[in-house]
């Protein structure tokens, strides 16, 4: 697949943008490079989470984030680095990986020049490693009430590694859940409340 290319006045903006640090990412003549940017992943990734592989197509763009692996606000210079950005669902962005760093195996303000090695992450990294060597999502079931599993050889940490950081067996619970009927159990957010309950109902 071709890379993806830009204009004179693009590279401008870019490099706008690139100046003012990670808040240039906010900058409102980028929305239209964001776009493009997200569009063209989209197409590499074959409309799935980078991180969950859960499928994404029809999904509004508004849905769906623009992923900074290596945080913008802590490595500012691979801000437009297309090894550095996927596309992933707000789950996995906003509510599990946000801004943490802890996935990599050398503190990040140790990574060097040339961050982008696999060896570097633990988890799978879209624009790496083939997922597919490391963990996959299947069905099992009928359209409607299809049971989601996720598979990964057991000589692979990433695979193990990427479900577990994740929370990838919530998600297989949650198609489980559906498939019998079962409503969605709320989150308990005090976590004394939920190890209790959990410890009542693992039996």
């Amino acid at each position: 697949m071709s890379k993806l290319k830009f204009s004179a006045e693009e590279v401008d903006i870019l490099k706008e943008a690139y100046a003012l640090g990670h808040q240039g990412w906010k900058l409102d003549k980028l929305t239209p490079i964001k776009q493009k940017i997200k569009a063209k992943k989209r197409l590499i990734q074959g409309e799935i989470c980078c991180y969950c592989l859960r499928d994404t197509t029809g999904e509004a763009k508004m849905v769906l984030d623009i992923e900074h692996i290596l945080p913008k606000s802590l490595r500012p210079r691979n801000m437009f680095t297309m090894k550095n950005l996927a596309i992933s669902c707000k789950r996995c962005n906003l509510q599990i990986k946000q801004t943490k760093t802890d996935f990599l195996t050398v503190p990040i303000n140790q990574l060097p020049k040339r961050a982008f090695k696999s060896g570097f992450y633990r988890f799978v990294h879209p624009n790496l490693d083939y997922v597919e060597s490391h963990i996959e999502r299947v069905f099992s079931g009928r359209t409607k009430s299809r049971i989601v599993k996720y598979v990964f050889p057991e000589t692979s940490s990433k695979g193990r590694y990427t479900y577990e950081y994740f929370k990838l067996k919530e998600l297989e619970v949650d198609t489980a859940n559906n498939a019998q009927g079962r409503r969605k159990r709320k989150k308990i957010k005090d976590e004394r409340i939920r190890v209790a309950f959990d410890a009542l109902t693992q039996y």
